[in-house]
């Protein structure tokens, strides 16, 4: 049992002076106002702590890689960047990688030597995409999306998919997209080139959210609205957006973030396999990539392979870059991912009850702290 205060508490989407009481993993009070002997934060902020619904890799690593000592580094990491849950999230690679992927990282979350951050589920965002829009996968293991494959995948992660990714222009009268809507799945259009008639008919059939607003996916035109039309203008789609000024413009971001809202915004890494190394370059199994000084990856012929943003310099640049109000940039990092997965009911706010998931950073946005279910994850000289 701990107490933890601070003048700055995000408390119904607003800081105030509080004082909270951990407990056994959950926040077990809310005290207006600091406590005496609590151990105090000063004017830091304390939020939900932050959850990365895509993200793709750490220091060398891929979710898609199989090995669970990948996922184990990079679950350790996270914190450090003020994430406690996050969904490690496979790519477009052949059958067997994926069911070998899926496997490692099952092995990993039914481990109940959990040290880090949460794994809530998986991801699968690949194999179901376009081949006009494969960003920077090889189009030539692109799959049709096929329900007899995708319970492959599902067994094979011992049922812990709970997000997939589908092009949906692709998959034969939804069939993929009903089938995984009706077992409670959440469903996000990306890589995907859908007219916004079908993509509005996807959204009846069960999709719930778009990946990377305007990245992998056709053009906004304004007779030919597709996916990024829809995304903008459907009250009922969550739409996640990269902000880490490079994938899309600043402007796009403001605007993004006014269309979705303080309740429809998700903000993600999408992190690659380089996050957390030197500008340079690299070879791995399947791309060539240069990491410039900007942190961004870029294939030989110069497309995006993937950002090396942290989510807590995301949160900031929602509000510094994309101008968006400080309610917005948070609760896409905290409530909004929470609510899309429906793990919302012990997730994404500070209130009693809740995981004590939290995140103390201080107004250069430096990570002062981060509890997973009450634990602080952070030694001293890690929050220097």
């Amino acid at each position: 049992m701990v107490f933890i205060s601070s003048q700055r508490v995000w408390i119904h989407e607003q800081f105030i002076p509080a004082t909270l009481k951990l407990e056994n993993g959950k926040i077990t009070e809310i005290h207006k106002g600091i406590l005496k002997n609590s151990q105090s934060y000063g004017h830091a902020r304390i939020i939900p702590g932050l959850i990365d619904v895509h993200t793709h890799g750490y220091a060398g690593g891929d979710a898609s890689d199989g090995d669970p000592e990948t996922i184990r580094i990079w679950q350790k990491y996270l914190p450090q960047e003020g994430v406690t849950s996050f969904l490690p999230g496979t790519v477009t690679r052949s059958e067997p990688r994926i069911l070998q992927a899926l496997q490692a990282i099952r092995s990993v979350m039914e481990d109940k030597n959990e040290n880090g951050a949460h794994i809530p589920g998986i991801f699968l965002q690949g194999p179901y995409t376009s081949h006009e829009y494969h960003g920077a996968y090889d189009k030539y293991l692109i799959q049709k999306p096929d329900i007899a494959q995708f319970k492959r995948f599902m067994e094979a992660s011992g049922g812990h998919i709970i997000r997939v990714g589908i092009a949906v222009e692709k998959d034969d009268q939804h069939q993929l997209l009903k089938h995984c809507a009706a077992s409670g799945l959440e469903v996000a259009v990306g890589f995907s080139g859908v007219s916004y008639e079908e993509m509005m008919q996807a959204v009846e059939d069960g999709a719930t959210s778009v990946v990377h607003c305007f990245n992998s996916m056709n053009p906004l035109h304004h007779r030919k609205p597709g996916l990024p039309g829809a995304a903008l203008s459907c009250d009922d789609l969550y739409s996640e957006v990269i902000a880490d000024g490079i994938h899309v413009h600043p402007s796009v971001i403001n605007i993004i973030g006014k269309c979705k809202g303080k309740d429809r915004l998700v903000v993600i890494t999408d992190s690659s396999r380089y996050k957390g190394l030197k500008p340079g370059y690299y070879e791995s199994v399947d791309r060539k990539v240069t990491i410039g000084e900007d942190g961004v990856g870029r294939l030989p012929d110069g497309r995006l392979a993937g950002s090396c943003i942290t989510m807590i310099q995301s949160v900031r640049n929602l509000q510094t870059l994309g101008r968006l109000d400080e309610v917005c940039a948070i609760n896409a990092a905290t409530i909004n991912p929470a609510r899309m997965l429906k793990l919302d009911d012990h997730l994404g706010l500070i209130e009693t009850g809740y995981q004590a998931d939290l995140t103390i950073y201080n107004d250069d946005y430096q990570i002062l702290q981060t509890f997973v279910s009450g634990i602080p994850m952070l030694k001293q000289e890690e929050t220097r």
